[in-house]
């Protein structure tokens, strides 16, 4: 910090100094430049460098007094002494943050008598203090240009947001907002101290201005003053002390996420066919199919066993479409509650009462793909509402559906329909097109190719792994009721288990016949199990109050699971 960029105030300094002590004064900074100087006798006034009575207060940021020129022994041997006109002086340091910022210098030319001499200790003290008072001027100088960088550094951090962003006081008067929401909502700077709800009339800013609501990512549609948004909003409240100072309103925009989803779905590597390593003529038949279908816009059911890639090749027909560079969306509906899914795939209804939230999968995909995950999982509740959907071709809101929809199963969904078990137009509707991938025990062939493959893969990329002897023969030698994940996992297990390195193939095979016997035990969902475990209780309580103490639940709990899962 420098004496020059308050060089104003310290010109004041000065001519406050000289004219209350009647006597010249100098600033100068630790450069040797001077920053203020009243003194006029000469046109050149005292030179001031390192060998000077200043450069010495300077160096070592001590105050030295010259009351007598020709006593002073510093003066004696100074190379200025024949020019210099200066008989007396006194120069005090100027301390900032524990070093030397520069001096402030009484000056007694030749010829004039001062009074500031007959108290020394006085005089000292009064320019300590004044040089104290320069030294609190830099000190809020460089607080204020810290505070400043500060701020443009958050402008500049803010503006490098993509989601527009305002914060408001705690009557919600703008405060202060970022690049992106001035030019979303054409906001200009006249707006500043004017509430936020006056200019976004929108019942969920109201809400947060007025009921001090905070939420996230809840659906936000706004029209008005030529502004047009359609995203999300999440209010957050400032507090300070535990009292509410403060609103943060976080503003994204559906297209953007659109965006963001198509810049994702390009950056993923595309799944071709050729990973699809088989020598069999009924896989390579159902590949052919595969591509013929990818290219035409109908939906696509994709059938086969638990592990036989049927995700793998949902995606290699999205990558291998003309929507490769479009979004590629996935619903799990396997393990997700009801009402999880609808959110997730139809989107929740907002709080005006006309549109459905744009973050449904569906619309999300936006001419893209939407690739449904265990189909035959869906709640029935779900699935008939997929099946007007798909009727109309656009959402409730009337919102037209671009994306193409695929789906995967690993049961016949005609036969679930005749028990009942899914919608019978529904499984119709999306069968028209269908692709079953064969089990590996329908094509044994295979099965030494994928080995190979898969043993390659390990050893390419595993961290130092060293292959059990024989366990090509093994693997080879298996049916895999599990497909081909579970001969991945096998693979991998045996690969990486470092005491089968030098196993016998005994031992290596029952280590498989183990894995293999763990890794194909089925898989019960949580509602299965919740299923048989209020079923049992049922049975070994004589009451409905006795079963619902045991299981830990209330009475009305109890009911309303027997209901939903048809247990008398």
């Amino acid at each position: 910090m420098y004496l020059a960029e308050i060089r104003e105030t310290a010109s004041k300094f000065a001519a406050t100094i000289a004219k209350i002590l009647d006597v010249d004064v100098m600033i100068i900074d630790r450069s040797y430049v001077r920053i203020a100087n009243t003194f006029s006798y000469i046109n050149d006034p005292p030179p001031v460098h390192a060998e000077s009575i200043t450069g010495k207060v300077l160096a070592t940021g001590k105050t030295i007094v010259v009351s007598e020129r020709i006593t002073y022994e510093g003066c004696r041997n100074c190379n200025d002494r024949d020019d210099c006109c200066i008989s007396q002086i006194i120069s005090v340091p100027i301390f900032y943050e524990e070093t030397v910022a520069g001096a402030i210098d009484l000056l007694v030319p030749f010829g004039k008598q001062s009074h500031v001499f007959d108290n020394l200790e006085l005089s000292i003290d009064f320019l300590e203090r004044m040089a104290d008072l320069l030294s609190s001027k830099l000190q809020n100088i460089d607080d204020y240009n810290k505070l400043d960088l500060i701020k443009k550094e958050r402008e500049i951090l803010l503006d490098f947001m993509e989601e527009a962003l305002v914060y408001t006081n705690e009557l919600g008067e703008l405060v202060h907002w970022n690049h992106q929401f001035a030019k979303v909502f054409d906001v200009s700077q006249d707006n500043s101290g004017r509430r936020l709800d006056r200019i976004l009339d929108h019942p969920l800013v109201r809400s947060a201005v007025l009921g001090q609501r905070t939420f996230s990512n809840h659906a936000f549609s706004f029209s008005g003053r030529n502004v047009e948004f359609n995203g999300f909003l999440t209010s957050r409240t400032v507090q300070r002390n535990g009292a509410r100072c403060g609103i943060i309103f976080l503003f994204k925009s559906i297209d953007r996420a659109f965006s963001t989803l198509n810049e994702l779905s390009q950056r993923v590597t595309p799944v071709v066919f050729d990973r699809f390593n088989t020598i069999d003529q009924g896989m390579m038949a159902m590949l052919d199919a595969a591509k013929r279908l990818a290219v035409s816009d109908g939906n696509i059911l994709v059938i086969g066993a638990p592990g036989t890639g049927k995700s793998m090749l949902a995606r290699a027909i999205h990558d291998f479409s003309d929507r490769a560079d479009l979004p590629f969306v996935v619903v799990n509906c396997r393990g997700f509650p009801a009402d999880y899914l609808e959110e997730e795939v139809f989107g929740k209804l907002v709080e005006r009462e006309d549109d459905l939230a744009p973050g449904s999968k569906l619309r999300m995909a936006q001419g893209g793909t939407v690739f449904f995950r265990h189909i035959n999982e869906l709640p029935r509740l779900l699935q008939h509402r997929l099946t007007q959907v798909l009727k109309a071709k656009s959402l409730d809101s009337g919102n037209a559906i671009g994306a193409r929809l695929l789906f995967s199963s690993s049961q016949c969904l005609a036969t679930l329909a005749k028990q009942r078990k899914f919608d019978e137009e529904l499984a119709v509707r999306i069968s028209r097109y269908s692709l079953t991938i064969p089990s590996l025990s329908d094509r044994p062939g295979d099965i030494p190719v994928l080995v190979d493959m898969v043993l390659a893969k390990v050893l390419q990329h595993g961290i130092n792994p060293v292959l059990p002897p024989g366990i090509s023969k093994l693997l080879k030698d298996q049916l895999w009721p599990g497909n081909v994940r579970q001969l991945e996992q096998a693979a991998d297990y045996l690969v990486h288990n470092p005491e089968l390195a030098s196993a016998q193939s005994a031992i290596i095979g029952k280590h498989l016949a183990d894995f293999i016997g763990q890794s194909s035990q089925p898989i019960h969902s949580v509602e299965d199990m919740e299923k048989n475990l209020i079923r049992k209780a049922v049975a070994m309580y004589h009451t409905k109050d006795e079963a619902a103490e045991a299981l830990q639940i209330g009475r009305a709990t109890l009911y309303r699971k027997l209901k939903q899962y048809g247990l008398s």
